[in-house]
């Protein structure tokens, strides 16, 4: 009976005559189909007939209640309209009415009484047809209101997390973190540089990592080769961050992997890639998402490179990169208040280039700033990587040396003089030799003193070296007022 345009109703255990009259009150738009009483048409007819009525006699009904109720329980999807006939009293019909029938007649039945009740029934199924399509309208908007209550709930954490950091490496992981609750995220690796940043740019790569190996490897010249295609131009240098993660070892595969260019205000300044566990195939809601997390991230990462690029111009000297005196008398209360909690020798060296002057005089300013550029070098080359270095100030460089006695300080300072005396430091207007002079000093762990202390030793050893002749390394000991030229007691 599929495709047919009429309506079908069911007749269960009617008369041929009461079939009759239905069929002809109903007129062309219905047809009906009859079984005999004790017969129940099976899940699959119901499905396959799908009818809008069901015309059912008392005897009928009996047989059909007789029934087990697992094999009746489909019958009840239907409007039920019941032919009462025989005798019956008043709590038989009230019991019956709760039985959910939509009308209960008595035969005989007339035409105009079964087209009353067909209309009747007809308009209550088509009433109850639009509340079960408004309520899946409702259930609808229901699910997408909370898809995208949930989008929005997302959103805001996602925001709220990599805006709460200044440090990129903390707006990475809470960025993993998060999208990880979108997409099967397994790792997330960047690399950024100061917004606005020149042509030669020096970038940080952030692997989600806790040392370097040779995953790090890859993702490190993989991020650089990106970085350089995007800048059309090489990177100069990187520094490496690694975030720390259980991911250490997933190596990236392209076809799981999506980089993002970072972009701000027309201004390039990094790269992320998400690496994924799975290939991501994503909706297009999801891919709305993925922006939005995206353009979040890209402003938290912004407003981070900025303060870094402010924290590092607040800390660094601009023309050797080393530290500047601002951070270097932070670093020194530090380092003072640590040696002496645990009694250890802290040293100082301050080196000044000799007749520095006389070599802007001759040869210009950019020929000296070479010379400290140079010089800047040679120091970093020299030490260990748990001693600091800061320029002092015009061409002093100050040293500081923590756990360490003062004779072996005086022969690194003395190793260094001899470094800079041989060096050939290469200038704009060609090689030039210069010297230094360095003064050496400790901390006096005797004396509860104030670290300016150890650069007022240092200082006045500087000042002896560049009156006795320059080129050499003076100590002034915490326990004596004189400046030896030499000597090696600690």
């Amino acid at each position: 009976m599929n495709g047919q345009t009429k309506k079908l109703m069911w007749g269960l255990g009617i008369s041929d005559k009461d079939a009759e009259v239905i069929r002809h009150a109903a007129g062309d738009q219905f047809a009906l189909t009859c079984f005999p009483v004790g017969i129940t048409p099976s899940v699959d007819q119901l499905e396959a007939d799908k009818p809008c009525l069901l015309w059912i006699s008392k005897q009928g009904w009996d047989a059909f209640k007789a029934l087990p109720a697992s094999a009746t329980a489909h019958i009840d999807v239907a409007s039920r309209i019941l032919i009462m006939g025989g005798d019956y009293d008043l709590a038989e019909l009230e019991s019956l009415l709760e039985c959910g029938f939509a009308e209960i007649i008595k035969p005989p039945i007339t035409e105009d009484r079964a087209r009353e009740v067909l209309l009747s029934a007809v308009e209550t199924q088509n009433l109850y047809q639009d509340i079960v399509h408004m309520t899946r309208e409702i259930c609808m908007e229901r699910e997408l209101l909370e898809r995208k209550n949930d989008v929005l709930s997302f959103l805001v954490s996602f925001l709220e997390k990599v805006t709460q950091h200044l440090d990129p490496a903390e707006i990475l992981r809470a960025a993993q973190s998060e999208l990880a609750t979108l997409l099967p995220v397994s790792a997330i690796n960047a690399i950024c540089w100061p917004p606005q940043s020149s042509e030669n740019v020096h970038a940080t790569i952030y692997v989600a990592s806790n040392n370097k190996n040779d995953t790090t490897y890859t993702w490190t010249e993989k991020l650089k080769s990106h970085a350089e295609q995007l800048l059309g131009n090489g990177v100069v240098s990187i520094d490496m961050n690694y975030m720390g993660s259980t991911a250490t070892n997933i190596e990236p595969e392209p076809e799981k992997l999506l980089a993002v260019n970072l972009e701000y205000g027309g201004s390039k300044f990094g790269v992320v890639m998400v690496q994924c566990s799975d290939h991501p195939q994503l909706g297009k809601d999801q891919i709305q998402v993925l922006q939005s997390a995206i353009s979040h991230l890209t402003l938290g990462l912004n407003n981070a490179m900025l303060y870094t690029a402010a924290q590092h111009n607040a800390d660094f000297d601009g023309l050797t990169k080393l530290y500047n005196r601002r951070h270097f008398d932070t670093r020194l209360l530090e380092e003072n208040t640590r040696h002496r909690r645990y009694g250890h020798s802290l040293c100082l060296l301050i080196a000044d280039i000799d007749n520095f002057k006389k070599i802007n005089d001759t040869y210009g300013h950019l020929a000296g700033d070479a010379v400290l550029r140079d010089l800047g070098r040679i120091l970093e080359q020299s030490l260990r990587t748990s001693d600091y270095i800061a320029r002092f100030g015009g061409e002093e460089f100050a040293v500081l040396l923590p756990c360490t006695s003062i004779s072996h300080a005086t022969t690194l300072a003395e190793r260094i003089r001899a470094q800079i005396q041989e060096h050939a430091f290469a200038t704009d207007k060609g090689i030039l030799n210069t010297t230094a002079s360095i003064g050496v000093a400790c901390i006096d762990l005797s004396k509860d003193e104030s670290p300016v202390e150890i650069i007022r030793r240092a200082d006045a050893a500087l000042y002896r070296a560049k009156r006795e002749g320059k080129n050499q390394v003076t100590v002034l000991y915490p326990t004596s007022s004189l400046l030896l030229a030499e000597g090696y007691a600690t």
